[in-house]
């Protein structure tokens, strides 16, 4: 079930990014992932997107909230966070807050991680 719906969020983020405008490239997030990281009590997996400055949080193995994504992406230097998915709420909620409260720092060090290693092996 999860080999059907990963690739299914990868799709929607590379759809969800490409609506950004038509004078942008399109952005796709298939790399990875790079790591399980805990937001909102649950695991996310890690991965890397196309422009090397934005990251994908997917919903990863085990966790309530699935099927569900945010997005980081880069914009004049900043980074905009969005999600989308039809995960339960109560749980994409708990982690939207605690991805919200991610310093610039903290964004820049997953992009960075999504840079320096192959992705990790599958499960």
């Amino acid at each position: 079930m999860k080999r059907l719906l990963l690739p299914l969020l990868l799709l929607l983020v590379s759809v969800d990014a490409a609506a950004q405008g038509p004078s942008e490239p399109r952005l796709t997030c298939d790399r990875g992932p790079f790591g399980t990281k805990t937001y909102g009590g649950y695991p996310w997996d890690i991965y890397g997107c196309s422009d090397n400055r934005s990251v994908a949080v997917v919903t990863a193995r085990g966790n309530p909230g699935m099927p569900f994504y945010f997005l980081f992406t880069e914009r004049n230097g900043q980074h905009q966070l969005s999600g989308e998915g039809t995960g339960r709420p109560e749980f994409t909620r708990k982690a939207y807050d605690d991805l919200r409260r991610l310093s610039p720092q903290d964004i820049q060090a997953l992009v960075k991680e999504t840079l320096k290693t192959g992705p990790r092996p599958s499960q």
